[in-house]
């Protein structure tokens, strides 16, 4: 037997929680969860880019999961961008590659043929393409600035794309530069995920557990405080404390998780791996070997002042 399938027996779990394993469906939609789907979908109807941010683990990904799957497929084609170190050409070269349309050599003939596959989906087929570009802090700010040239239609009357900019806080310092005024003015319609308060992270971890098949409480009240108070109400933390938890637990054969059993678990996680030592139980030395050459002129000066300084 796994060690997977003897968590499941213990608890009684039909699949295992605080991972991807959860349906789009089954998803917790905490309040900022569900305003952040009003925001984007309030952007589709009238703008043509919007802005998503928040913290490693605010649930962002869950956030564009949930909207695109609700999305009416004929209407609506989406295509998913993580962000990198790309030229503006490369994003239209994996855009085409996920409508798939040939992608040619060069990222300038890349870039027209993307322009006029998204004029040809709208005015052929009805379908307005989405493009989702996640981590977008990673992105050049001259592959920034180049975004307009996805976004200008019809002397930029029509909105053939919606554009939606998913990352991290730091984008806002970028969108501070000024040759990036032009999409800060663009992105009208942006909002920041929120943590999840101490009320909504106990919800979490109980709907977690019961979208799993366990309907009873194996989280005590007290453990889910302070799970709350160490994860800061980011879910992807609460994920990684609670999936620790269940592992502790079973090998502690307990069915309630007390804070007891919190703090142990903290401590291992906190834990640094030892410092590497050698045979004899020593830290390893260091060997630099001398670079007597660059150190020369050094020497020189030193014995100049030392000697025409009476």
């Amino acid at each position: 037997m796994s060690s997977t399938d003897t968590i499941k027996n213990f608890f009684g779990l039909q699949k295992m929680p605080f991972g991807k394993l959860i349906g789009v469906n089954e998803l917790y939609r905490s309040s900022s969860f569900e305003e952040a789907c009003a925001r984007l979908q309030m952007g589709l109807e009238n703008v043509d880019a919007v802005l998503l941010s928040g913290a490693v683990g605010s649930g962002k990904s869950n956030v564009l999961r949930y909207f695109t799957h609700n999305l009416d497929p004929n209407a609506y084609r989406y295509i998913y961008i993580a962000a990198d170190c790309f030229k503006i050409g490369e994003i239209a070269k994996r855009a085409l590659m996920a409508l798939q349309v040939e992608v040619p050599y060069g990222g300038s003939l890349a870039l027209r043929r993307l322009q006029q596959t998204i004029v040809k989906l709208n005015r052929e087929k009805g379908i307005k393409p989405l493009l989702i570009i996640d981590e977008v802090q990673d992105l050049p700010t001259s592959t920034l600035v180049s975004l307009k040239n996805l976004l200008n239609y019809g002397m930029d009357s029509e909105i053939l794309l919606f554009l939606i900019l998913c990352g991290q806080s730091s984008i806002y310092e970028k969108l501070g530069y000024p040759q990036l005024e032009a999409l800060d003015r663009r992105l009208r319609i942006r909002y920041a995920l929120r943590p999840l308060s101490l009320e909504e992270s106990g919800y979490y971890i109980s709907h977690q557990m019961k979208v799993c098949g366990v309907e009873q409480s194996v989280f005590s009240d007290d453990a889910k405080a302070g799970i709350f108070q160490h994860s800061k109400g980011i879910p992807g933390e609460i994920n990684a404390i609670c999936f620790d938890l269940l592992i502790y637990a079973v090998a502690q054969t307990k069915q309630i998780i007390e804070p007891s059993m919190l703090e142990v678990v903290l401590q291992n996680r906190r834990r640094t791996p030892p410092t590497p030592r050698n045979c004899e139980g020593r830290l390893p030395r260091i060997y630099h070997r001398k670079n007597t050459r660059s150190r020369l002129p050094f020497r020189i000066s030193i014995w100049y002042r030392r000697n025409t300084h009476v």
